[in-house]
Formats: C-alpha cells, sequence, structure tokens
C-alpha cells in the first residue's frame, strides 16, 4: 500500500461525516458493550480479592500503572496525535484491551495450558505453553477489539494510523491491566510479609525493562494489517485478506518469540545476562513497531497534505510552503526547535499552536468538508497566526 493511494483515495472521496462510538442500533456495539461490563465485573474482583490479601501491595500496583500509563497519554498528545479519534474513542480501545480482551484471556490461556500439559508433558506446557498461549489468545482478542471498534464507527477511521493507533492504546490497555495482576499476584505469592518488594520488582522488569517491546507494539503491527485491508482499496479482496493475515502473522510471531525459551541460557547467567536476554530478544519488537509507525505516519503525511491541497487555498489559513512541514510531525518538531533558537519559547509555543490548529481544521475538513463546522477552526487558525506575527514583529 503506496502513501500515495492512501492520501488520494481517502481525499478524493465525499465527506460522509462521522459517526460517533455510541451506537445502539448496531450489533457491534453491543457485543462491545457486553464484553466491557463482563470485563470490568471481573476485573473489578479480582482489584477486591487482592485488597483483601494484599492491600499494601495492590494499591502500589495500582498506583504505579496508572502512573506508568500517563507518559503514554502525554506521548500521544506530544505528537499531535489526539487529533485522530475523540476521547471515547481512546477510552474504548484502552477499556477492551484492559478489561474485555483480559477478560478472555484468562480463561483461554488457562484451557490452552491444559491442552500443553495433556497432549504434550509437563515439561512441554512450562516452556512452550506461554509460546503458544499467549500468542493465540492475546492477539486474537485484542485484533477482535479493532476490528469492532471500527465496526461500530467506520468513518472514524480515515486513515491507516487512526487504525494502527487505535491498536497501539489496545495493547496499552491489556498490558497495564496484564502488569497489575501480575504485580498483586507476586504480591499474594509472596513467602514473607513484605507486600511492596514484589510489587517493585514487577514494575521494574515488565514495566521499566520490557515495557518498550510489549502488547501496545503487537496489536498495533496486526491493526496496521487491518488498516491495509481497509484502505488498500486498489487491491483485489484476496491480496487485502492476505496482507492483513501476514501482519497477523507477524504480531503472532513477534510474541511467540518473546514468550519462548530461545536464548534462555542467557537468561540464567546472572543480573547482567538477564538484562543482556531482554533487550536481544526485546530489540527487534521494536525495529518493527517504529517501521509500523513510521509507514503510517508517511502515509498520515500523505492524506494531510493533501487535504491541504484539496481544501485550503487561502495561504493566510495554510500557506503553500506549510503544507509538506505540517503533513510530517518530525519537521513540525523541527520548526519549533528551530524557531525556539532563534525567537524564543513562546514563539516556538505559538508555533506549536499555530500548527494544531491548522490540524485541527484539516482533519475537521477530512471529515465533514467545507462548511459550518470548519468556520471556528479557520478563526483559531487565523488567530494563531496573528499571535505568532506579533511574537516575531516583537523579536525583529
Amino acid at each position: 500500500m503506496s502513501a500515495e493511494s492512501v492520501g488520494q483515495s481517502t481525499v478524493a472521496s465525499a465527506p460522509i461525516g462521522v459517526e460517533g462510538f455510541i451506537q445502539p442500533r448496531r450489533a457491534a456495539f453491543w457485543l462491545l458493550v457486553f464484553f466491557l461490563a463482563n470485563g470490568l465485573y471481573s476485573v473489578i474482583l479480582l482489584v477486591l480479592n487482592s485488597h483483601r490479601v494484599v492491600p499494601e501491595g495492590m494499591w502500589l500496583s495500582l498506583l504505579l500503572w496508572t502512573l506508568y500509563a500517563l507518559p503514554f497519554v502525554g506521548f500521544i498528545r506530544a505528537l499531535d496525535l489526539d487529533e485522530e479519534h475523540s476521547v471515547l474513542g481512546f477510552l474504548l480501545a484502552f477499556a477492551w484491551g484492559g478489561l474485555g480482551a483480559v477478560y478472555l484471556a484468562i480463561p483461554a490461556n488457562d484451557a490452552i495450558f491444559a491442552l500443553a500439559g495433556k497432549l504434550g508433558s509437563p515439561e512441554f506446557k512450562s516452556s512452550w505453553g506461554a509460546a503458544i498461549a499467549g500468542p493465540t489468545t492475546e492477539e486474537f482478542l485484542k485484533y477482535a477489539g479493532v476490528v469492532l471498534l471500527v465496526m461500530v464507527a467506520r468513518t472514524q477511521f480515515r486513515t491507516p494510523l487512526s487504525v494502527v493507533l487505535t491498536g497501539a492504546v489496545v495493547g496499552l490497555g491489556f498490558q497495564i491491566v496484564e502488569n497489575f495482576v501480575y504485580a498483586t499476584n507476586a504480591a499474594v505469592a509472596a513467602t514473607s510479609d513484605d507486600q511492596l518488594t514484589p510489587v517493585l520488582s514487577t514494575f521494574l522488569v515488565r514495566g521499566l525493562l520490557c515495557g518498550l517491546w510489549s502488547h501496545s507494539v503487537y496489536t498495533a503491527v496486526s491493526a496496521y494489517g487491518l488498516a491495509v485491508f481497509l484502505f488498500d482499496r486498489e487491491a483485489s479482496l484476496a491480496k487485502r485478506v492476505g496482507v492483513a493475515a501476514l501482519f497477523f502473522a507477524l504480531a503472532w510471531l513477534l510474541h511467540a518469540t518473546w514468550n519462548s525459551p530461545i536464548l534462555s541460557s542467557i537468561q540464567a547467567q546472572g543480573l547482567g545476562g538477564a538484562i543482556l536476554y531482554i533487550f536481544i530478544k526485546g530489540i527487534p519488537v521494536l525495529v518493527v513497531g517504529i517501521w509500523i509507525w513510521r509507514m503510517a505516519l508517511r502515509e498520515q503525511a500523505t492524506y494531510l497534505e493533501g487535504l491541504a491541497e484539496y481544501y485550503v487555498s487561502d495561504p493566510a489559513l495554510i500557506a503553500p510552503d506549510e503544507r509538506p512541514s505540517l503533513a510530517c510531525l518530525g519537521t513540525r518538531r523541527a520548526e519549533r526547535k528551530a524557531l525556539r533558537k532563534r525567537a524564543g519559547r513562546a514563539a516556538a509555543r505559538q508555533l506549536r499552536a499555530l500548527q494544531r490548529a491548522q490540524l485541527r481544521l484539516l482533519t475537521t475538513l477530512g471529515r465533514w468538508g467545507p462548511g459550518n463546522r470548519t468556520t471556528a477552526h479557520e478563526r483559531q487558525v487565523r488567530k494563531a497566526r496573528r499571535r505568532l506575527e506579533a511574537l516575531l514583529a516583537k523579536e525583529a
């Protein structure tokens, strides 16, 4: 799928508006609600049981993993990615990963572990059970959540980046709740009365050392395949299904390799060996994740530039020389950095405000086309530009 084909096909299609995520007339919506409600009930029971047995460990785990999620929210906002969906869209994606997928994965994983022990051996179950069960159930269930969200509100997903980002947020929700469970279970299993050290150790390993190459990356990879299926309209149905299956298989393979006992002999060689083991296994996952993000961002850039070319002719809104840089996240950041050196932090902050206003204008145009909905965004762009010009005039 080329960036040009994505941008042209998406921009050229007439705006049809954007559906909300509350769609009571659709079966997919009620399926989503059903599993979220069951997942919420399951997680509440888990929290209450943990509080009864290890209250200090539970509260510390809840605090640590909540704080752990906040930088990811800041990352989405810092990279201007929060324009892709409403807040509700992100909340539903996170909730599916942390509630729906976790709720369904626990019994499914237990069943596969039991089969591995019966059809194989206890040793096979211990060594390879996680490599079979984890990716098989968890990747499918997280992917199913992305598909459900697309089915609930298809027009919310205007670009491949919107699908990939949703997959990453689903994975993050799963990652946070799964790690919370691991941390509280570690506190329960501790042989001493110390509830805090097992939680801190789990946070260090699963959060700080392994967090960059975990569920968020896996689900972003499989979600990119779904994006190809949705947006590569020039390809045949068989090719689109095949590419989607390949990316899902890639996510499965990354997860299975991480869970497998491959290279476990390195892990056994003390603390240094354990850290080396994590990085040897994790860096390939991170590389694949960066590759996926770069493709999605490149396609997003083409889409944004196409919107500016198609809809915005007034240079006071978006000047011709601003279109390529506005469409490229890295260039936008570089321009702000250069302006901060030349004219100070206030000017750089105002340039960011102008860029965000321009992005909101473009995304609104992509969803609704010209009209009353874009008028307020046009005023915001002009206002931000006047403020920036005033600051630059003071520096001149």
